[in-house]
């Protein structure tokens, strides 16, 4: 079964240490200094978790797209007979899987208009937090939809951007990143008119749908 591994927070700060001009912002609230808004976002890796166990066989291949700092990565490995990273930039990542010795990783640096890893490779694929980055939708969502299996399971996560939202960034002195061209509302529409249907989802926080933060789902294609 998936672990949820938690990388302690004297390695996640010693990643950011090593790159001070580029450590990815996502990693940054992952040692927070405010424990409530640190374990907030770790509440949403517990929650793909929770969602991976149910829909996913663990001797089965997974792609964390767009995985960034390798925050999930140790987490993936312990429920994945193998599983793949691929992003523009995999510093932080690199020295996840050296950090944890993860012998069934496998990272690529690179663009996905540029890189192909083959129709239906995989048999889960996450985008944890990554396409509200996207301002068109059409190439990461063709990308997966050409990656995954036909029986495979897309998880997500994807932030709300409600006025909930807004609010608690305002409390905690937190700019809106200018690259979060979508909501969760919005991404999620994008899927199901690709070809998508959700087959599973939570909210955090509180796993009811009142005023949720981010939406954590799973989906498999029509």
């Amino acid at each position: 079964m998936m672990q949820y591994v938690k990388p302690p927070l004297a390695l996640l700060r010693r990643l950011i240490d090593r790159q001070t001009q580029s450590s990815d912002i996502a990693l940054d609230v992952y040692c927070a200094g405010n424990p409530l808004l640190r374990e907030f976002f770790w509440a949403r890796l517990w929650m793909l978790t929770l969602l991976i166990r149910r829909f996913s066989k663990p001797e089965g291949i997974c792609l964390d797209f767009g995985g960034g700092s390798g925050i999930f990565m140790p987490s993936l490995a312990s429920g994945f007979r193998s599983v793949d990273l691929i992003d523009l930039n995999t510093a932080q990542a690199e020295q996840m899987r050296e950090a944890y010795e993860l012998s069934n990783v496998r990272i690529t640096r690179a663009n996905i208009k540029d890189f192909d890893f083959g129709s239906g490779r995989f048999d889960a694929i996450v985008a944890a937090d990554v396409l509200e980055h996207f301002k068109d939708l059409s190439l990461p969502v063709e990308r997966i939809r050409h990656w995954l299996s036909a029986d495979g399971t897309l998880y997500t996560s994807l932030p709300t951007e409600n006025w909930c939202y807004r609010f608690l960034r305002v409390l905690f002195g937190k700019q809106k990143p200018h690259d979060h061209y979508h909501t969760a509302a919005e991404v999620e529409r994008f899927l199901r008119d690709s070809g998508f249907r959700k087959v599973g989802g939570l909210y955090h926080p509180l796993f009811v749908p009142l005023f949720p933060l981010f939406r954590i789902s799973a989906w498999r294609k029509r």
